[in-house]
């Protein structure tokens, strides 16, 4: 029996550390959501939500892996909001309806009320921004019909009384904001009573309401005992524009410019935006009052043209989407299974290397004699730029000038010649100095970020974590023109929406890769991939293409 007993033991000691194992794991990834979540609530920098981005979709991937269908869920409704804050509202149309299409999928899906609300809520406040009220309006009476949940409830009335007051129904829109601010005294949550406080004061104020200053400055009055600063931003915004309404200029002015003295204090962006346009819209001149009209108009109709895009782009069955996502994680795998392969046969080489000490002296020497040959390419590079920049450029600017005030000149043979002269000035940009001794990490950035535009979104990953001042300064200028050289190609040829670069270093050894979402191509050795394969091969380096026709763009660069 003893033996009996201590195997017994012995197993059941096995167990629990297992179970407890799992659970310590399970609650380090739980910790992680937590704290990728909190940047989406309240994002300190454009890089919080980037970083959010980066971390929910390497976990929906493993989710898709793994056939953890309530986790793929969860990571596309946190990536909905994502791309929804960062302006991308097609792509986070496209993300939640994948992630109703998996619950629709779930057995026994009546009982999963939670996410079923969150996808309702998030698609009503989608076409609220693409403008479809009804469909807005929609959605959200079906998150009513599902839940129970007080909380819910108001926050449902909130959202659509914002849509009754874009309709400018506004005796609709008080009265839900009214539910909303009722629930929330009642429950002591005094930011959010704040909130439908104020935006009832702004909609009575359309309706030349009595109540509406009453109501305003006691919402303010609220937010300032709750200290809540980006809520008295929005109640200065308000008020000022109440007496806007009521062509009272002066204090209008007024609370505008505390609007502004806050946004300037925390920094917030979007509110200097929103207090600088406020602020803009106060001024009594003709050229300003036109100006914000066609801005308005533009927005408009690119939301408009973005919607009818949105409507071709989602066109598709879901179970075909599905498919090329988990085509997408099979290349995915394949690429680091290569990446590993790749590493071995770097070891491989290293051991080697120790048997061929006696050579080093040759290559060290012919090393050096092809960097001084390297350095002679690029001071020529650098020579050729100034010259087109001081003697062509320059040259065909003045005569620009000069012809601009000759009345006989045609207009067309203006616009040739001021097109040749950007076309000078961007050939010496390219072509220009580029200072690799400090901050290197940051010059990389400030190159992809300058092709990121409204229609073209750049993700950067671990740019920051890799050792630049480890790196030679002929290697970072190489890899400085590839780059420039792969975002010109981009922007020229791609048609991508999102650029993904992920940069990663293990000991000496950088590796970048690079992924667009564009049309692709059949890899042809034009002028562009042979100077990025010459460049790399002439630091020992290597820049890896794959490329198909309609499924985007990709290389991997090793140095």
């Amino acid at each position: 029996m003893k033996p009996l007993k201590t195997s017994f033991l012995f197993f059941l000691i096995i167990y629990l550390s297992t179970i407890s194992c799992n659970f310590l794991h399970s609650q380090k990834a739980i910790d992680s959501s937590l704290y990728y979540y909190n940047f989406i609530l309240k994002p300190r920098n454009h890089n919080d939500l980037t970083n959010a981005y980066v971390f929910f979709e390497k976990h929906k991937n493993q989710s898709l892996i793994k056939k953890d269908t309530l986790k793929i869920i969860l990571n596309l409704r946190y990536i909905a909001v994502i791309q929804n804050k960062l302006g991308a509202l097609y792509d986070s149309e496209n993300s939640i309806v994948t992630a109703m299409s998996y619950l629709d999928n779930i057995k026994g899906v009546d009982t999963l009320i939670e996410p079923r609300i969150g996808i309702y809520n998030q698609l009503g406040m989608i076409y609220r921004q693409f403008e479809d009220y009804d469909k807005s309006l929609e959605y959200y009476n079906k998150v009513l019909e599902i839940t129970k949940d007080p909380n819910n409830i108001a926050q449902i009335n909130n959202n659509k009384a914002n849509v009754f007051k874009y309709q400018r129904n506004y005796t609709q829109a008080i009265n839900e904001f009214q539910k909303a601010f009722s629930f929330y005294t009642k429950q002591g949550n005094i930011i959010k009573a704040a909130r439908a406080l104020d935006n009832i004061g702004i909609v009575q104020s359309k309706t030349q309401n009595p109540d509406a200053l009453t109501n305003l400055e006691r919402a303010l009055s609220m937010r300032k005992n709750a200290n809540h600063t980006s809520g008295i931003f929005t109640s200065y915004l308000h008020i000022s524009e109440y007496y806007k309404d009521e062509k009272n200029n002066e204090k209008a002015l007024f609370y505008a410019k505390k609007a502004l003295k806050i946004a300037n204090f925390t920094k917030n962006i979007k509110h200097k935006e929103n207090a600088l346009s406020m602020l803009l819209n106060l001024k009594n001149d003709k050229n300003i009052i036109e100006y914000k009209t066609i801005e308005d108009s533009l927005k408009k109709a690119k939301q408009i043209q973005e919607n009818k895009y949105a409507a071709i782009k989602y066109n598709v069955k879901e179970k075909e989407k599905i498919i090329n996502e988990r085509e997408l994680m099979l290349k995915s795998t394949e690429l680091e299974k290569e990446k590993e392969t790749k590493l071995k046969l770097v070891y491989l080489f290293i051991g080697l290397s120790i048997l061929l000490m006696s050579f080093f002296l040759i290559l060290i020497l012919k090393s050096k004699h092809k960097k001084d040959k390297i350095q002679q390419v690029y001071n020529t590079e650098t020579r050729i730029s100034k010259k087109v920049h001081d003697e062509v450029s320059n040259d065909m600017y003045h005569l620009l000038t000069k012809l601009q005030s000759n009345p006989n000149i045609q207009e067309n043979i203006l616009d040739d010649i001021s097109d040749i002269y950007i076309r000078t000035r961007d050939i010496s940009k390219e072509n220009s100095i580029i200072e690799v001794k400090e901050d290197y990490g940051d010059l990389l950035k400030d190159l992809l970020i300058s092709f990121k535009n409204d229609k073209v979104n750049i993700l950067t990953k671990n740019i920051s974590k890799i050792d630049w001042d480890a790196v030679e300064d002929i290697k970072k200028t190489t890899l400085y023109r590839v780059l420039q050289e792969l975002m010109i190609n981009m922007k020229k040829h791609s048609r991508a929406s999102l650029v993904v670069l992920n940069f990663n270093q293990e000991r000496h050894k950088i590796t970048i890769n690079y992924n667009d979402n564009g049309i692709g191509a059949a890899i042809k050795k034009g002028t562009g991939i042979h100077n990025v394969e010459n460049r790399m091969q002439s630091i020992n380096g290597t820049i890896i293409f794959e490329t198909e026709i309609n499924k985007g763009f990709k290389a991997k660069i090793t140095v």
